[in-house]
């Protein structure tokens, strides 16, 4: 399989409401099988703290694959600091084992290169202050997690993958992410990349729908969801 357990059935052409998914820890579902090709380059955009790229790097490694650099990048020097510090301790406790470097970025524009594994985290909700750690742009929220989609399907090598986790907001049972990032996913290779998206939890920041937004937009639930695409290797 090429496809973490979770996400083991491709989306329809058609959308339609992903079934709820319950995955059992996050190493096994960033492990990958097959492993990462020798020398493997891993990012994690938007990487905050860095724990999503420490953890994907440390998958890949436990199955035998030498991951030869972990790309960290955020636009956030305070969040690149404790990101350096926590590979740092992964390092000295033999949890990862590869270079790492930290990048201020603000996505994609100062990382150079192609990735075998490119995993993100971004924001999804609405905020009414736009703060940067928590408001996902556009009309629902989903701006920006399309936006990495997008960019990172250009930056992976062949073979590799991207696995953005990020939420998205149903409104009368239509998930208007896993549309959007159908047609994303489409404009690459000429629509034969394997695209697998659901659901990992089917309700999160509940509390969320009482705000004035939520409830003009007709929010029944914001849903944690995943997407992993597979870029060929020819």
């Amino acid at each position: 399989a090429l496809l973490p357990p979770w996400l083991e059935t491709p989306v329809a052409a058609e959308p339609r409401p992903p079934r709820p998914l319950a995955p059992s820890s996050l190493g096994e579902e960033l492990s990958p099988d097959p492993p990462l090709p020798p020398g493997a380059r891993v990012l994690d955009m938007g990487c905050g703290g860095g724990a999503g790229g420490v953890v994907a790097a440390g998958a890949a490694g436990g199955t035998g694959t030498a991951v030869s650099e972990l790309v960290l990048a955020d636009i956030n020097l305070r969040a690149l600091a404790f990101a350096e510090v926590n590979a740092a301790l992964a390092q000295s406790t033999a949890q990862m084992q590869t270079l790492v470097r930290c990048v201020q970025s603000d996505l994609f524009a100062q990382v150079d290169g192609l990735f075998d594994l490119v995993v993100s985290n971004p924001p999804y909700l609405v905020d009414g202050a736009e703060r940067t750690y928590r408001h996902g742009g556009g009309a629902l929220g989903g701006a920006l997690s399309e936006r990495i989609a997008r960019e990172s399907l250009a930056h992976l090598a062949p073979g590799g993958r991207p696995v953005p986790y990020t939420g998205s907001v149903i409104v009368d049972g239509h998930d208007a992410l896993s549309a959007a990032l159908q047609a994303v996913v489409a404009g690459h290779g000429n629509g034969n990349w394997p695209m697998h998206y659901g659901e990992l939890d089917p309700d999160v920041f509940g509390e969320e729908l009482e705000l004035p937004f939520y409830a003009a937009a007709g929010a029944e639930r914001i849903a944690a969801v995943a997407l992993v695409v597979h870029r060929p290797h020819a």
